[in-house]
């Protein structure tokens, strides 16, 4: 037990003495700048009006009280499409002529539309957008014209909406599309960092080889814990109060986070053990980690739904603790769902520290032995 503190001890101060951890706060608020600007609010849209009647003109303001869109005039289309080309519009409505006069005698009408696909977010919130607008303007059309003939205020709900729908939100991202990305960003850059930390302390090299010498297992817990105090500061920062800066929409206590981040950076602390035993050196443990991270990014599954994926790589993606920390985070944060719905993320963190640890001390084990028996040449001090 003494060797414990003296290890834990002498770790922290290490640690604090050179807090290159730091590094890691400053790469999440360097990575998240670009959520500041609200980047899914007041999207610019062209509107060429070529019928200039009150129907064009209230279907322009309709359009500009919608959340997502910003409407910009323009008295021609060539103006319209040129500053679309040079990224100064997210999309293009043409309202045509005889739009008013079509739309009354109910005949069959287009307005024609041009978006800027590269922009899947914005291209998709002002598809949404233009649609409940063209929606809201048939059905106060309609109405006027049942309230003309006769029809009184609840006929005319009936026939418009003969079904009241009830919308709940089970899943709400907040103001910005950031608070979805935030979560995943911050999971991989403190699994990338804590990775490559960790993986380094293991490896005490010694001529260039593996770590080969026995550690009491003592002086291993008082390095995990150490590390475990430092970057669990780290994450609740990162999880609590950089999203509450943003602004964002959180829903899991701190409490709850806490029950979270635990098992999550014991999977990576495992994680780490059984790299530090499976690569050769510290060379290895930076180009292998670097070269992994992208893939790491698709693997998560909030950029790409995990469905979608071949079983193969889903086994693959579940095989990664930053997986399944984003789900749980998302979940709890996000969905509202308490600690014990997400149950089932946190004991795949604990089977995978466990597993990982496991995997690391045979590898470990297995080369004592054969250094032993003479299969295996001894390191130079």
């Amino acid at each position: 037990m003494l060797n414990f503190w003296k290890v834990l001890q002498l770790s922290l101060k290490n640690m604090l003495a050179k807090p290159l951890w730091l590094l890691l706060v400053a790469t999440v608020c360097i990575a998240s700048l670009p959520y500041l600007g609200r980047t899914i609010d007041n999207l610019p849209v062209a509107v060429v009006d070529m019928d200039h009647t009150s129907a064009s003109r209230q279907l322009s303001r309709l359009l500009d009280a919608a959340p997502k869109i910003a409407v910009r005039s323009y008295d021609n289309l060539p103006d319209a499409k040129r500053d679309l080309a040079w990224r100064e519009l997210f999309g293009v409505i043409i309202i045509p002529v005889d739009f008013e006069k079509r739309l009354l005698r109910g005949e069959s009408l287009v307005v024609p539309v041009f978006g800027d696909a590269t922009n899947r977010m914005a291209n998709g919130q002002i598809q949404q957008d233009i649609t409940a607008t063209y929606n809201q303007l048939l059905n106060d059309l309609n109405r006027a014209v049942l309230m003309r003939e006769g029809f009184s205020e609840r006929q005319a709900d009936v026939i418009l909406r003969p079904l009241i729908t009830r919308l709940v939100d089970l899943y709400n991202p907040g103001t910005s599309f950031a608070a979805i990305v935030l979560p995943g960003l911050v999971t991989l850059v403190l699994q990338h960092g804590l990775l490559l930390s960790s993986t380094r302390i293991n490896l005490n090299l010694r001529g260039g080889t593996p770590r080969s010498l026995r550690q009491p297992l003592s002086t291993r817990l008082g390095r995990y814990a150490a590390q475990l105090l430092v970057w669990m500061v780290l994450a609740m920062l990162l999880y609590v109060i950089w999203p509450h800066i943003f602004g964002f929409r959180q829903t899991a206590s701190f409490w709850a986070l806490l029950g979270l981040v635990l098992p999550f950076l014991l999977a990576v602390l495992a994680f780490s053990e059984f790299l530090a035993e499976l690569l050769p050196s510290e060379e290895a443990v930076y180009l292998t980690l670097t070269f992994v991270t992208m893939p790491l990014f698709y693997l998560a599954g909030y950029t790409w739904p995990p469905q979608a994926m071949p079983q193969w790589v889903l086994w693959l993606a579940n095989a990664i603790p930053s997986t399944w920390a984003i789900r749980a985070v998302a979940e709890m944060n996000q969905m509202n769902l308490p600690l014990l719905e997400t149950g089932r993320h946190v004991l795949v963190l604990l089977a995978l520290a466990a597993g990982y640890g496991l995997a690391g001390t045979l590898i470990y084990q297995w080369r004592n032995y054969r250094r032993d028996h003479g299969k295996e040449p001894t390191p130079l001090a």
